[in-house]
């Protein structure tokens, strides 16, 4: 398979994460595809290209899924992997990816949030994308929303870790003062708070 749509489409999604309003996007992208290739060595093509892309949206304002139009957490994250998978695919097309792949990663970018019933990698996408967050986007994050938001957010995200991707978590440390010191705080709180597992 020819390397040069893959080049582009890399290009093409490095360059738009570099101009997001959101700042942690470029950081967070490169550290979800590290965190694949670290929870799978043999890790496909196309699961390191939806890593990279997987939040593609939310560093374009005008097209972005906004969090005050749902209710529901859940929901909100479900609309916003739908429309990265629909502009993911949009950029497939402009450099002219096979067709197998190219629904491969619009697929895999479409479930990362939650995962999918018997698709192995769209489970790692998911603890990957988790294991970023706390790592690259918590400092961040609470700058922009406020600890307490930022504490529901470490909620959410650690529920949907895989037992797997749990024993990674304790190596996580944030180099940002703020973010290190919000995990000192998660850490800290009763298990049941984030799940009885923990």
């Amino acid at each position: 398979m020819g390397s040069n749509w893959k080049k582009r489409f890399e290009q093409a999604v490095l360059e738009i994460l570099r101009h997001s309003p959101v700042p942690e996007d470029y950081a967070h992208a490169l550290n979800v595809r590290q965190w694949v290739q670290r929870l799978d060595g043999q890790a496909s093509e196309a699961l390191q290209l939806a890593a990279l892309a997987h939040d593609v949206e939310r560093a374009v304002p005008d097209r972005k899924v906004r969090r005050q139009d749902f209710e529901d957490y859940d929901d909100f994250k479900r609309a916003h992997a739908e429309n990265s998978a629909r502009m993911v695919e949009e950029l497939l097309r402009e450099v002219g990816a096979p067709a197998a792949i190219r629904k491969r990663i619009v697929e895999l970018v479409r479930h990362h949030e939650f995962g999918r019933n018997g698709d192995p990698e769209a489970a790692l996408l998911k603890d990957a994308d988790s294991l970023s967050f706390f790592e690259t986007n918590l400092g961040a994050y609470a700058q922009r929303e406020g600890e307490a938001e930022a504490l529901r957010r470490m909620r959410w995200g650690y529920r949907r870790l895989s037992p797997l991707a749990r024993t990674h978590f304790p190596g996580i440390h944030p180099a940002e003062p703020k973010a290190a010191a919000l995990m000192k705080r998660f850490l800290s709180e009763p298990p049941q708070k984030n799940n009885d597992s923990r």
